[in-house]
């Protein structure tokens, strides 16, 4: 007993001292590399709140983040982000703490949670999965979730999405164990980042009506109050203020959605591709909703992997950073190659992601144009990963007949 408690010890002496090494790193590169524009106006609405008691939705806010930045005023015509908060006041749960430090160590302690959200988004994937692929694979999965393009670009930017995400996975992956009140708070959270999670949430609420799971509905729609209420206590108007910053998002953000992009290269009909597009997209995404309603099972969970393509693929404004919540979509589908054919699935996969791996920084490299990202690196993994939900997915296998995937084991 003393022994196995000795190494549990050592263990947590590892990590904590591994956690903190990481820390450091990231505190040297941030000094070195001023940055994390994406944090920095979050943190700038965070500390003006917390310490000085301002509307983190002041224009003078946007204003002393823009001259961190720029050292001037932004342009938004040049496409120069005016450093709004931006984001939902509940999503100060996150921000607050950090805006209590000086903007460098916070930058970095911000930089080792999204670190160390990556591979825990790959830990989270599988349990959802209910699967346990071989060590070696396993840390190949790990090293692709902290080098691939979508990961690393949101933590040298500082992206509350990798945050998000993760929340979203917990959602799920509490959903389908029935951990109802807790998968509906986790749900509820999501608000912190809405255009990520705009279609999960109703998913999840439109399957847990079906199939009668009050406490889930309760929970989320409770927790969703609680935190609207809170928010407006603490600062009375903020919904307002919030959407006055969110009507300046288009000034400054000339990327639309992936099939905005697509339509893009046939301009003479680029209005009703995206809209064709976008509406058979999000026709089919009900169709698989209506079906996991009556279906659940593996239904469900194609349903859910379709949902979060979808989403990236048609959201108004979407970002590259938000794509590493597709990083399970693209475990399921290596799942299947691999259950399809052990030894040939997993060289196929290992290879298939080698190539999206490298290939994607490549196609960034010779787009992006001084550190302004191109649009075509938007374009593979969404479209990658729906072309692997829709069609390379097999059906029901045997196991899946004493598997209920949308919340626990039957039978």
């Amino acid at each position: 007993m003393r022994h196995h408690a000795g190494r549990i010890a050592l263990f947590i002496l590892i990590v904590a001292g591994a956690v903190l090494l990481l820390a450091f790193a990231n505190y040297r590169f941030a000094l070195q590399q001023p940055g994390g524009n994406d944090f920095l106006a979050r943190w700038t609405g965070a500390h003006a709140w917390i310490v000085e008691g301002i509307n983190p939705y002041d224009p003078a806010v946007s204003l002393a983040a823009q001259q961190m930045i720029y050292g001037r005023e932004a342009d938004p015509a040049a496409g120069e982000d005016v450093a709004h908060f931006v984001y939902p006041l509940p999503a100060m749960l996150f921000f607050a703490p950090f805006g209590l430090l000086p903007y460098t160590l916070a930058r970095a302690l911000w930089m080792t949670l999204l670190e160390i959200s990556l591979p825990l988004l790959v830990f989270l994937s599988l349990r959802w999965l209910e699967w346990r692929p071989g060590k070696g694979l396993l840390a190949f999965f790990l090293f692709f979730s902290m080098f691939w393009y979508h990961g690393v670009r949101a933590v040298v930017v500082g992206q509350f999405a990798v945050v998000e995400a993760v929340l979203m996975l917990l959602a799920l992956l509490l959903y389908h164990r029935r951990r109802d009140t807790a998968a509906g708070i986790s749900l509820a959270l999501t608000i912190a980042k809405p255009q990520m999670a705009f279609l999960l949430i109703p998913f999840l609420l439109v399957h847990a009506v079906s199939r009668r799971r009050w406490r889930f509905v309760l929970s989320s729609a409770g927790a969703f109050v609680v935190l609207m209420l809170a928010s407006e206590l603490l600062l009375p108007g903020w919904l307002l203020d919030w959407i006055r910053q969110l009507q300046d998002y288009p000034a400054y953000t000339s990327i639309g959605s992936p099939i905005s992009i697509l339509a893009g290269f046939v301009p003479g009909a680029k209005q009703v591709i995206n809209i064709v597009l976008t509406a058979a997209l999000l026709g089919g995404m009900l169709w698989s909703w209506l079906r996991a309603c009556r279906e659940g099972g593996e239904v469900f969970l194609k349903a859910a992997m379709l949902t979060l393509v979808v989403t990236n693929l048609v959201a108004f404004r979407t970002a590259t950073t938000n794509y590493v919540v597709l990083l399970p979509v693209l475990l399921y589908i290596v799942k299947y190659w691999v259950a399809r054919s052990a030894r040939r699935g997993t060289i196929a996969a290992v290879l298939a992601m080698i190539i999206l791996l490298v290939g994607i920084w490549v196609l960034f490299l010779l787009t992006v144009d001084g550190n302004i990202e191109g649009a075509l690196p938007y374009l593979p993994l969404p479209l990658l990963t729906l072309a692997g939900v829709v069609f390379l997915s097999p059906g029901r296998r045997p196991e899946d007949d004493v598997r209920e995937f949308s919340g626990g084991r039957v039978g």
